[in-house]
Parts: structure tokens; sequence; C-alpha cells
């Protein structure tokens, strides 16, 4: 593999809209918006993430970890690209539990999940589900596939060998509903996609020679597109999906890393890049909006005289606490998206920046251009 870094702007964009579709996913079926059916499969969206993580790790670290580049030094650099905002979000959570959710709402989370969350051992549990920590199995999860990637690039065949027999269990597991501590779906879900992401960027690098036209490359963007559209419309979808989805996102990323389509020119518009730019840190920070107000806003409107809007039982989801008309549902999920990007903007700018950058201090030479 190139040790070559090149800037994907396209990917990049689709990443930034990969997250917000996740963030309209949960708030819930609430609103026009929020509840379209595409969205309300957003969940899929973060296998995205992972076949994603893949082709750039490879680009970025592929030939230099098979050509010596300290293993230890890319292990720092990712922890640094990743573990500073998420211990900045379980602190929030551990504030909101002791300032908000105990004393104000009675309602109390166990501390076991709080040191799940701070050791990142989400990766190995059954399901997702913690409070003090709502999106850290997805980032245990990479961190894993950093360790994986660490380990076997540039070792050979036994490597891909590798590679290879976790991916295929994966995908039986996912295809067949097995499900157990320490190999469990969320894990599942990335040992089948990174790789994916690795051989993209492989069948990227030599097909770089094939020039096929901005026309042909138009065409499969919107085919792609299409069919991406279409499996988030049908209805039904679980987990036995997420090998078949994997395939087209693979396949998504394999095009639009061309850049060279109508709908990848479409794509570096500035508004998605930056989107892109934030998709991490809105990942991160975008469920306070959507946790905290779910629990008020019951009490919230009937001090406003719309009792009727509260929905009976207890519901935790979302933000499915109430049932306004569709215009107020609409107006209150645009606004906790509006809340979680100018959040996802200032954790960027002031954790997840200067976390990169000073990890950057103690990794190799070659690191501070790779990350």
């Amino acid at each position: 593999m190139s040790a070559q870094r090149e800037r994907f702007i396209a990917l990049d964009s689709l990443r930034g809209l990969a997250a917000l579709t996740i963030v309209f996913y949960h708030t819930g079926d609430f609103g026009w918006i929020a509840g379209l059916y595409p969205f309300r499969f957003g969940w899929m969206l973060v296998d995205f993430f992972f076949i994603l993580s893949g082709f750039v790790i490879a680009m970025s670290y592929g030939a230099r970890l098979a050509h010596g580049y300290p293993r230890g030094g890319f292990l720092l650099v990712r922890l640094g690209r990743v573990y500073p905002l998420h211990i900045a979000m379980v602190a929030v959570f551990v504030l909101l539990e002791f300032a908000v959710f105990r004393p104000i709402l009675h309602e109390s989370h166990p501390l076991t999940e709080l040191a799940r969350g701070v050791f990142l051992l989400d990766a190995f549990a059954r399901g997702a589900g913690n409070f003090y920590a709502p999106v850290s199995w997805a980032v245990a999860v990479e961190l894993v596939l950093y360790a994986l990637a660490a380990m076997m690039f540039g070792r050979g065949r036994w490597a891909i060998g590798l590679a290879l027999l976790l991916a295929a269990a994966s995908a039986w597991a996912l295809l067949t509903g097995f499900n157990v501590i320490g190999f469990g779906r969320l894990l599942q879900r990335g040992l089948l996609g990174f790789p994916l992401g690795v051989l993209a960027f492989w069948l990227h690098q030599r097909l770089r020679a094939v020039e096929p036209g901005a026309a042909l490359l138009t065409l499969g963007e919107l085919l792609l597109l299409g069919a991406f559209v279409w499996l988030m419309w049908l209805p039904g979808k679980n987990a036995t999906w997420i090998p078949g989805t994997d395939l087209l996102f693979t396949a998504m990323i394999l095009v639009f890393a061309r850049d060279g389509g109508l709908a990848s020119k479409l794509l570096q518009a500035r508004p998605l890049v930056a989107l892109g730019q934030l998709s991490f840190a809105l990942y991160m920070v975008h469920l306070v909006y959507i946790i905290v107000p779910n629990r008020f806003l019951p009490g919230i409107v009937t001090a406003l005289g719309h009792s009727e809007w509260v929905r009976p039982g207890r519901n935790t989801f979302g933000l499915m606490s109430i049932d306004p008309p569709p215009l107020v549902a609409t107006a209150l999920s645009l606004a906790v998206v509006a809340c979680a990007l100018g959040t996802a903007w200032l954790a960027w700018r002031w954790i997840e920046e200067p976390a990169r950058h000073w990890t950057r201090r103690f990794a190799p030479v070659e690191a501070k251009a790779a990350n």
C-alpha cells in the first residue's frame, strides 16, 4: 500500500451526513424530518463509519506499519484522536448524573456503567446502552480495531488470513444472531466493516490507473445513492442485514473515493465539508441534547398547558416522552440538531483538535504527517 495520504472530500462529507442521520435516528419518530422512514434505521450508518475507518487507516498507516513504523506510536496517535473527547463526554454525564438525574429526577444509573465507559469495555458487551457513555461502544470497537491493525498490518499472509477469519466469523454471527459477551454484535460489526474498508483501499490503489470518466462515475454514484435510499426505505431491517449493507457501503466508498462524479462535486460544498469535519464531535455530543430534554419535556409542556402532549408510560428513547403536533415536533428536533452542531464545533475546536495536536508531540515524526 502506498504511504501517500490523499484527501477524500466526498467521503468526508458522507461521513458528516451519516453522523447527522444518526442524530435524527436518536431523536425518535418525532416530527416530519426525524419521522421519515430512512432515519428510523439510522443506526446502520455506524457501520459506514467502521468501513470508512478501515479505508482511512489503511491509506494513512498501512504502508508505514508494514515498513517499520512504530506500532505503539500508531496506537498513541489513534488513542489521542478519540479518547479525550470521549472522556470529556463521560465527565459531562457524570455531572448530569449527580447534579440532575439523582437529586432532581430521582433516577440513578449504576456505577458499573461508568467503569465500562471510562475503560472502554462496551466493545465486548452484547448490546449498546450506557448512560455515562451512550456511544462509547463505537469508540471502544474502534480502539480494538486499531489494536488489531497495529498487530496485523504488514505481517503477511497469516495476518490476512486472520482478518478474513474474523470478518467471516462476524458475518456468520450477525446472520445467525450469535451474540455473547466478548464477541457480541457490537464488536462483530467492527470486525466485519473494518476489513472491508481495508479491502476497499487495496482496490482503490490498484484501480488508480483506470480512468472511467466523469459521466460513468456520476452514473455509478447515482446508482449507489439510489440503492442506499431504497435500502433505507425497506422495512424490517435488523442486524442480519448488516453484512449485505456493508457490501453496499464498501462499494460507495470505493466509488466516491474518486471524487470524480457529479454527486462527489456536490458533496464538496462548504457546509457539507464542514459537517464532515465535525462528524466525530457531533456523534459524541448529540445525545446530551436528546436524553436530558426527554426527561424534562413532559413537565415543561404540562406547565405550558399542553398535558395532552405527554405520552403515557416511561418513554426514554429519543424525544418520545411527548407527542406534540408535527410542526412543534419538527421544530424541537431541528433545535436539537442546531444545539448539537454548535456544541460539536466547540468540542472540535477546544477538545478534539488540541488533543490531536498534543498527542502528535509524543508520536514518531512520521505520525505528525499522517494524523
